[in-house]
């Protein structure tokens, strides 16, 4: 994520459930503005988790959703302090979120963006540094050093 923007990275998210988790994302995406309506993501996130988890294994999630309000992509990180119940297919409770949200009217952006995060985080040693992350900038470092995919997001 060439130009993950510093803001978008949440370091300390608090919940103890996805859902809460989910929410907390949501407001603080729409405190910076990358989003006009938290409550409204954070339901639309809620309900895609309903139809099938983006936990990919190994404690990261790929929590994601179209927006109308949206021109362009946005890509926010997130950890949780305590590891989170995603109901992933490993079991594994997720520590890190990578959130991407796509203009509704992007189909094809959207599915191009979730294919290169998705590829990007099975490279060998790039979910280990961002799992062992605990800081803004050790996560943004962590991203610089896996030579993350250029998706076109927001800053």
């Amino acid at each position: 994520m060439a130009g993950l923007d510093p803001e978008s990275v949440f370091p300390e998210l608090s919940g103890r459930t996805r859902e809460e988790v989910l929410r907390d994302i949501s407001r603080r995406l729409a405190e910076t503005g990358a989003v006009r309506d938290g409550e409204d993501l954070a339901r639309r996130l809620i309900e895609r988790e309903g139809l099938g988890c983006t936990g990919l294994g190994g404690g990261i999630a790929i929590p994601h959703c179209k927006l109308k309000s949206l021109s362009q992509i946005v890509v926010a990180v997130g950890r949780c302090p305590e590891p989170i119940d995603f109901q992933a297919a490993d079991g594994v409770p997720v520590s890190v979120l990578f959130v991407i949200l796509s203009p509704a009217d992007a189909p094809a952006m959207h599915l191009q963006a979730l294919a290169r995060v998705s590829r990007w985080l099975k490279t060998p040693g790039v979910s280990e540094s961002l799992l062992r992350a605990r800081t803004r900038d050790e996560i943004l470092e962590a991203v610089r050093a896996g030579q993350a995919p250029t998706v076109a997001a927001r800053g």
